[in-house]
């Protein structure tokens, strides 16, 4: 059950997003989608809607989430640390989660990468998605939120 507490957050930057599918499942392993962390919160779990069956004949694809403790910069950059999706082969509709990372304080300042591990290859290669978060916000005021810095 979903509480009225629980918010998605959408990747603010996708890259590679060459058409209304989403991130493209055969190509390079390579960062695809990076989450900027708004508000405190708590990391219910990590998804992704697969809006193009999964397929190949010699890998399927796979991605991790990694936490970045300081955003734009891979430095403690973790590996898999909120999360890990095995796409397999499945079917368009179909959203694949993982709650590994459940219970992970974010906070504004830090980043989730979205990193494709295993491209989709061999014949009938293919595959999309749409990552997202699924976060509880936590409450508290802006002053104690050391990377939250007003304007002078």
């Amino acid at each position: 059950m979903i509480s009225d507490y629980e918010h998605v957050l959408d990747p603010k930057h996708i890259v590679d997003y060459d058409d209304a599918l989403g991130v493209d499942c055969d190509q390079a392993p390579a960062d695809v989608a990076v989450f900027d962390i708004p508000f405190k919160c708590e990391l219910q779990r990590v998804q992704a809607a697969v809006t193009e069956a999964c397929a190949g004949a010699t890998t399927t694809p796979a991605m991790k989430f990694d936490k970045r403790p300081t955003a734009g910069s891979d430095t403690g950059r973790g590996d898999g640390d909120m999360g890990e999706l095995i796409l397999g082969t499945t079917a368009a509709g179909k959203v694949v989660y993982d709650l590994v990372g459940r219970g992970q304080i974010l906070l504004p300042g830090e980043e989730v990468v979205v990193q494709l591990t295993v491209q989709a290859t061999g014949t009938g290669a293919a595959g999309h998605f749409r990552p997202a978060l699924v976060v509880k916000p936590l409450a508290e005021t802006l002053v104690n939120l050391s990377n939250m810095v007003e304007t002078t």
